[in-house]
Order: structure tokens, then C-alpha cells, then sequence
């Protein structure tokens, strides 16, 4: 029997969450822990910070 388990909510889930990138060599970018949520505009937040009550999960991929 496989158990589900329910990964707690964060803000690098939220398709309100927008990462940050830095330039790191030419044309190549790394991604930051950090970024901002657009809901409601401009609030810098961690992508390990847990899910406010305006969490909205991206939806599944189509197959």
C-alpha cells in the first residue's frame, strides 16, 4: 500500500511567487532563493516561506 504524504505549502509552489535570477557567466542565469509575489504586488518573499492564505497551487500538467 503506498502512503501519500502532503508536502507542507510554500511560496516556490504559488503560481503567485516569481523567482529571482542573478547572471552568473554570459548568458547563463542561476536561480536565487528569493523572489516576489504578485498577490498583492510587490512583497519580497523566500521560497521556503510557508503559503499565505492567498496560495494558488499551478495546476497539473496536461498529458
Amino acid at each position: 500500500m503506498q502512503e501519500k504524504y502532503e508536502i507542507p505549502k510554500s511560496c516556490a509552489q504559488c503560481r503567485h511567487f516569481h523567482q529571482h535570477y542573478v547572471r552568473v557567466a554570459g548568458y547563463r542565469y542561476a536561480p536565487l532563493d528569493e523572489g516576489h509575489c504578485s498577490e498583492p504586488k510587490c512583497r519580497d518573499k523566500r521560497a521556503d516561506n510557508p503559503a499565505c492564505a492567498r496560495f494558488s497551487k499551478w495546476p497539473e500538467p496536461r498529458r
